[in-house]
């Protein structure tokens, strides 16, 4: 397995980007031999990489249909259909690149940690120092809580150089990967500080939030009951962040997705992308997001991406303000996309994605708009996550949560998209709430994961029955607001299944495919992936 850190690290960690906020700036202090930082400044410029350059590879592309495609949020036959369909195999690029993404965070965070331990003057205080290095182990943490719930077992790296000398390396077991994020992260948690020291930078209160989420995966990770210990420090840590915090939802949902409102008081963890930045800090995924250029302004882009039926099935009729900023279905009026020609109608006949598509470049985003390159941060935790975790550890092994904080969580959720409040709710509630608040967040596909090793054939059962590949030609919404799927036969629109476009090839989901399988071109260069893991030295 060939990870090229010496190249890699070099670059990512002398190069800084030019914007606006915390990374507009080269670090102060003079690079001497082993000295490389001589101020509390040029370290803290130094971890700037660890929010875009080292998810680049993973945010340029993969992101999408390794979070989104695979969960059912989206679909199209061109763009990725593998991951819907559960064909991915050993040789998907995309695959790679997002398994080279990862360890990317991984050995800038491990070389960042490495650095403040070598390479700091007696100007640099302790509280930068362990400031430093806890940004760089919730981001490792963070990395390896994406791999877990996409390859179960992975390799554990905290020494950069031991891997350069000796490639070929063990995976390490699950509970192994768990433990090392928890303690990665239980760092981060005592190290951060809970107001962010710059415009978008983690503060505890991230790490905690984060932390609540794999303690409530680790609980059913091993299937039956939850553990109740792990679920108790999942309601413990989430319950902290919603009282003690000072944050609260942000009032509008659509804001959430606008470049004017990144890094507000929601986003507790996200990449953090240079607007017009060059390649390796700038945010891609425009042009695979939107097909329709006349939502960019006459940018170019290329997306063939529709909603799945199955996602806009689980909205709520009255769940219009979610739906509106995740996807655009026909007639749906955006004030805030195309200001200049007084707002944009989506006139399509089914639907695209909205959520990712800020607009155009002029009054809708400071002229921050080119092909391939949106302004957009990418969200990796927001406080709707802590509610949510906090509702579903509150659940726990209960069949039904009908009262106490948790469900107020949820209902809180709820209240800002303007839906009715809930009096009790299921697990399956809880499933939909969390696929409707974060869809198109290329993230639902990794708590489903968590899901399914609680309840395997449950969410087996649950992924066969999503309707995965199906297409129509039309939908129609209608004076109440409900979507009808189906075709028309001249002028009549004809409705149900039994008028929707077949998928075209057998799908097969199946206990041995919810994994990713390891990237071929890794696997030969490392046979020991193809060995069972073993344990991690701690």
């Amino acid at each position: 397995m060939k990870y090229r850190f010496i190249t890699l690290i070099s670059t990512l960690l002398m190069l800084t980007a030019c914007s606006d906020s915390f990374l507009d700036r080269a670090p102060e202090g003079n690079y001497v031999d082993v000295t490389y930082y001589t101020s509390d400044q040029a370290l803290q410029q130094a971890t700037a990489p660890l929010y875009n350059r080292a998810w680049f590879d993973l945010n340029s592309r993969a992101i999408v249909p390794l979070g989104s495609n695979r969960a059912n949020d989206n679909f199209s036959r061109w763009g990725f259909p593998e991951f819907t369909n559960f064909k991915v195999t050993a040789l998907s690029g995309d695959l790679a690149n997002a398994w080279k993404g990862f360890y990317s965070v991984i050995t800038v965070a491990n070389s960042v940690i490495s650095d403040v331990q070598t390479k700091c003057s007696a100007d640099v205080s302790e509280t930068a120092k362990q400031t430093a290095i806890a940004e760089a182990r919730l981001m490792r943490a963070c990395a390896y809580f994406y791999m877990i719930r996409l390859w179960g077992p992975v390799i554990l790296i905290e020494d950069n150089a031991k891997v350069v000398s000796n490639p070929v390396q063990p995976l390490h077991r699950e509970e192994d990967v768990m433990e090392f994020i928890i303690r990665d992260l239980t760092y981060a948690v005592e190290y951060l500080p809970e107001e962010a020291a710059a415009k978008g930078r983690v503060t505890s209160w991230g790490a905690k939030g984060m932390l609540a989420k794999v303690y409530l995966a680790r609980s059913g990770w091993k299937g039956g009951q939850r553990d109740t210990n792990d679920l108790e420090k999942a309601k413990e840590l989430a319950a902290d962040v919603i009282n003690h915090s000072g944050l609260k939802l942000y009032d509008n949902y659509e804001d959430l997705f606008k470049y004017k409102h990144n890094n507000n008081p929601e986003s507790l963890i996200a990449m953090q992308w240079v607007p017009l930045g060059d390649w390796g800090v700038c945010n891609t995924l425009l042009a695979d997001l939107a097909g329709n250029s006349k939502m960019t302004g006459g940018v170019n882009v290329w997306s063939s991406y529709q909603a799945s039926i199955d996602m806009l099935q689980q909205y709520e009729v009255a769940d219009t303000l979610r739906r509106n900023a995740t996807f655009c279905t026909p007639g749906t009026y955006y004030p805030y996309i195309c200001i200049a020609d007084g707002g944009y109608t989506y006139d399509g006949n089914t639907s695209c994605i909205k959520k990712g598509v800020p607009g155009g470049p002029d009054d809708d985003n400071d002229g921050y708009i080119q092909s391939m390159n949106s302004p957009l941060n990418t969200y990796i935790l927001r406080l709707a996550d802590v509610y949510l975790t906090y509702a579903e550890a509150c659940l726990g092994n209960a069949d039904v949560l009908d009262g106490g904080p948790g469900l107020e969580a949820l209902n809180q959720v709820r209240d800002r998209a303007r839906i009715p409040r809930k009096t009790s709710v299921t697990f399956a509630d809880i499933i939909r709430e969390r696929r409707v608040e974060f869809s198109m967040e290329y993230c639902n596909w990794y708590d489903m994961v968590s899901w399914y090793h609680w309840k395997p054939e449950y969410m087996l059962d649950y992924f066969r029955n999503q309707h995965r590949g199906y297409t129509c030609d039309n939908i129609v919404k209608d004076e109440d607001g409900y979507l009808h799927f189906g075709r028309y036969d001249g002028n009549t629109f004809l409705e149900g299944e039994e008028y929707w476009s077949e998928p075209g090839e057998d799908i097969d989901i199946n206990h041995g495919n919810i994994l990713m399988p390891y990237p071929e071109s890794d696997v030969i260069q490392n046979p020991l992936l193809n060995e069972p893991p073993v344990a991690y030295e701690f």
